[in-house]
């Protein structure tokens, strides 16, 4: 028992506090109930009747962008609507369709994803250009010569596949990334 109050005694300044620095605060005991924000307001939960109006004219737009075939504004009106309206199944929808098209027009105009890519231009000339933005100097990072294409937009985390594959075909049609055959 005497060892025990030692050892209390060694952890213990003379005030009785745990050694450390003095700022550092003291962590609240588990069994005290957290406090909770206060209630939103009813009107929180409620959308504007104009922002509504304005978002079913939006889903409108979007709809249209998709049928005449402009997959990439399809997906940046769907991306921008689903912010808002994270549950709006026209944008969802249309995001899946247009995600899906534009990864077929994609992979078609790099041939194939078992295509090898390699830099045609030293990667420090690449990345001084000013359209190599951080996304594509990540996904040129990834290009070594051995990793086919599909093992490339793979290995580059954070970033949608068919955006990988966008930014690639677009090295191909700058000439500073070509494909084995």
């Amino acid at each position: 028992m005497e060892d025990a109050t030692l050892e209390l005694e060694a952890l213990t300044d003379d005030a009785g506090a745990p050694d450390g620095p003095p700022d550092e605060p003291t962590p609240a005991p588990s069994s005290q109930p957290r406090s909770l924000p206060p209630p939103l307001p009813p009107s929180a939960s409620q959308i504007p009747p104009a922002r509504a109006a304005a978002d079913d004219a939006f889903t409108q737009r979007m709809i249209e962008r998709l049928a005449a075939g402009d997959y990439v504004a399809a997906l940046i009106a769907a991306e921008s609507l689903l912010e808002f309206r994270p549950l709006d199944p026209d944008a969802s929808d249309t995001a899946v369709i247009a995600r899906g098209e534009l990864r077929r027009l994609y992979i078609a105009r790099l041939g194939s994803l078992e295509r090898v890519p390699r830099l045609l231009v030293p990667i420090e000339a690449l990345l001084s250009h000013a359209w190599v933005d951080a996304r594509a100097a990540l996904l040129v990072g990834r290009i070594d010569g051995e990793a086919s294409v599909r093992q490339v937009v793979e290995a580059v985390g954070g970033m949608h596949a068919t955006e990988a594959l966008r930014l690639l075909s677009e090295l191909v049609l700058r000439r500073a990334v070509a494909l084995s055959d």
